[in-house]
This record gives C-alpha cells, structure tokens and sequence, in this order.
C-alpha cells in the first residue's frame, strides 16, 4: 500500500459507531456535494464518468449519482466501502477500493474506466506534505485529457480552531476527538490556500477557479450551533 495511512483508515470506519452522521464530515449533501455541485457543474464534461475520491460511506456519493450517469465511490479503507454498499447504493453507482499514492493501482482504474471528473473534499490535507504533489500526479493521470477535479481542502485555521476546540474541557465533542486519536490533528501543515493551487499546478494542472468556502460537520457545539470549518478550493482541468 503506498499510503500507509491506508491501515488507520481502515480501523477508523471499522470501530465507527453504525450509525448516520457518526463521522465527523458526514454532512447532509445539501451542505456539501449539492452545494459545491453549483460551483464544479459548469467545468465537468456530463459525457465523462465521476469519481468520488475518498468516498467514505457514500452519502454524497449517493447524492451525486442523481446528477451524473456514472459515478464511482473510491476509498482506501475498504470498511467504508462496505458501509457504502449497504447504506448508500444505487443503480449508477460502483464502489471501488483505490489508493490513490499507488501509481499501478491507478493507471488500471484509467484503463478501466477513460478519463473522469473527480471530486473530493478533505483529502489532501491528510498527506504528508512530500505526497501531495504525487496525489495530484495520479489524479492527472485520472482525469486525462477531458477530465477535471473539484477539491476542497481544509486549512491552517481550521486545524488551529479545531486543536483549540480540543484543549478546551468544557466542550464535549467525541466526533472530533475520535478524528484527533485517530489522525493527530496538527501533525501535518493542513493543504490551504496558495499551497493548494501549488500541488495541481506541480502536478501540470491549470486552476480554472478558487475560493473559500465554510465544511458543515456533524459535530454540534455547546451553544447548539454546528461546527463549521474554513477551508479552501479549487477547479483545476490536467
């Protein structure tokens, strides 16, 4: 496995309690995916397959299979796969193990599948900083010459409120700390602003367009409101 992390991954989804919303991102798609499908729907080619990467349980999956006639869910941990397959099927949808850091792997799902969309949130930021512009290689290798990628990422001022969330005693937010104890929140510079533009570019991309936006998670904090993280993306075409 090229992503080592690939094993905690799969020992997160596997001890993760079976039931919706219990991962710390897993939004309503009206605050994710058709949120963002409003910014990505104008660049991606209709014609082209979309790949969800990081697919996790399949919630926006799901949701994006409404907009596309082919969509593929993709993770590294193959107990999210599972968790995708019961609780988030459809007739247009394939769900597939992929490490995206592991070239062969991914040149056979090209070979597989032709050029594709992609869509992710909240991946990068997880790599080590070395592995990023390798991620964003494969996915040119992905999206070929008719495919583009629509990434959100988180940001430095979302680990820096998120570690300040954490040390505070009074807040109890077990979806987060469950995140903190598996990943180390703030073990690694998240992927944000320029940087982000930075790995695609490296990667031969060109950066159609940029911004930021606000994660909706499924944690709630004390005063009721929802925990909401700043984070940074891009439209970028190989």
């Amino acid at each position: 496995m090229a992503n080592k992390d690939g094993q905690v991954w799969e020992a997160y989804w596997t001890d993760l309690p079976d039931r919706a919303g219990a991962a710390f991102w897993d939004c309503e798609p009206a605050d994710g995916a058709a949120a963002h499908a409003e910014l990505f729907k104008a660049h991606f080619d209709p014609q082209l397959p979309l790949v969800d990467l990081g697919c996790g349980n399949g919630t926006q999956t799901k949701y994006l299979a409404g907009l596309y006639d082919r969509v593929v869910g993709v993770d590294i941990a193959e107990a999210a796969l599972k968790r995708a397959r019961a609780e988030n099927p459809a007739a247009n949808v394939a769900y597939e193990l992929l490490d995206v850091l592991d070239d062969a792997a991914v040149r056979a799902f090209h070979e597989r599948h032709g050029d594709v969309n992609i869509y992710l949130s909240g991946v990068i930021h997880q790599l080590p900083v070395d592995r990023r512009v390798a991620c964003t290689r494969n996915l040119a290798v992905l999206a070929g010459t008719r495919g583009c990628v629509f990434d959100q990422e988180l940001t430095p001022a979302s680990y820096t409120y998120m570690q300040r969330l954490i040390a505070d005693p009074a807040n109890d937010l077990p979806k987060l700390e469950r995140v903190s104890i598996y990943f180390g929140i703030g073990l690694q510079p998240a992927a944000g602003e320029a940087e982000l533009e930075t790995v695609y570019e490296q990667a031969g991309f060109t950066i159609t367009e940029g911004g930021e936006l606000r994660l909706r998670t499924t944690e709630t904090l004390a005063d009721g409101a929802n925990l909401d993280l700043p984070t940074h993306y891009v439209i970028a075409r190989a």
